[in-house]
């Protein structure tokens, strides 16, 4: 697999290789080198590398690998080659690599999601219609209401022809309710 990264010096693109053996994962940093040992350092930890060298241009790099699985540092070594700086890391447990970098997640503080309490929800939706709506009160009074007084209210409402609404039934029960259109209206029937 071929990955390049910029270094973090001076911004140098560095092409990088790796492969693996069921012993070993070998990195390749590839261009030409300084062919001196000092102008290579490189540091194995059980989880990290960290490579800090030069280009054969005098170019100075740093990598900082972040590996997948452990390593055995005492067993992991380096060349200097002509073309590249190859890297060979000892695995500390036989098998393949399916990525030789860990992904780094930054996690943030997990959410204290609380349950919703779904009744609450209701009524807090049914309060905001009750306080806003006239029609919304008389559902509530004829829902609420004995069968004398929700018989009231359809016989009230019926005989009048909407423009009367009363809750009494002993008024009600007694004669026909008359139409009583609101002030400054006139009542019609339909078809004159």
């Amino acid at each position: 697999m071929m990955a390049s990264c910029v270094g973090e010096e001076n911004k140098v693109v560095i092409k990088k290789d790796w492969y693996q053996s069921e012993s070993q994962v070998i990195v390749s940093i590839l261009g030409k080198h300084t062919s001196s040992k000092e102008d290579c350092n490189v540091k194995f930890d059980t989880h990290e590398v960290t490579v800090q060298a030069k280009f054969a241009t005098g170019q100075p790099y740093t990598v900082h690998l972040k590996l997948s699985k452990p390593i055995v540092p005492n067993f992991s070594t380096y060349k200097v080659l002509s073309s590249k700086l190859e890297i060979r890391l000892a695995k500390t447990e036989g098998g393949m690599w399916d990525v030789l970098e860990r992904t780094v997640v930054k996690t943030t503080k997990p959410s204290t999601i609380q349950p919703r309490n779904w009744d609450k929800v209701v009524k807090e939706m049914t309060k905001e219609e009750e306080d806003g709506d006239v029609n919304t009160l008389f559902k509530k009074i004829y829902s609420d209401g004995s069968d004398e007084v929700r018989k009231a209210m359809n016989k009230s409402f019926l005989e009048s022809g909407g423009t009367v609404l009363s809750t009494n039934w002993k008024d009600v029960a007694k004669d026909k309710v008359d139409i009583k259109p609101p002030e400054g209206m006139e009542w019609k029937k339909w078809d004159e």
